[in-house]
């Protein structure tokens, strides 16, 4: 159990690693809905796909991290694959913003 909670902490800071690498005039301090919506306002960035993609890797890790009582179904594991594939691209949108 440990162990999950490990995974998503760091997959929750890689995403606001690869934010706050870039030259934001605010960083990213945490991916809930006011965070990010704070961040996206305050750095006046109106690309959909990356507010898009980051809404759906915090939707993902939240449920992730209501499912971490829950015993590690496959569901789970096929849900942390597709978190690791979205923040793949999210690396790839940031680059182009």
């Amino acid at each position: 159990m440990k162990a999950e909670f490990n995974s998503r902490v760091d997959l929750q800071r890689e995403v606001i690693k690869i934010l706050n690498q870039k030259d934001f005039k605010n960083k990213l301090n945490g991916l809930s809905k006011p965070a990010i919506d704070s961040w996206l306002v305050n750095n006046n960035i109106p690309n959909e796909l990356l507010k898009n993609s980051l809404i759906s890797i915090s939707e993902k890790l939240f449920f992730i991290a209501n499912k971490s009582q829950d015993q590690i179904t496959e569901e789970y594991k096929d849900l942390q694959i597709s978190i690791k594939n979205d923040i793949n691209e999210l690396k790839k949108l940031v680059i182009t913003n």
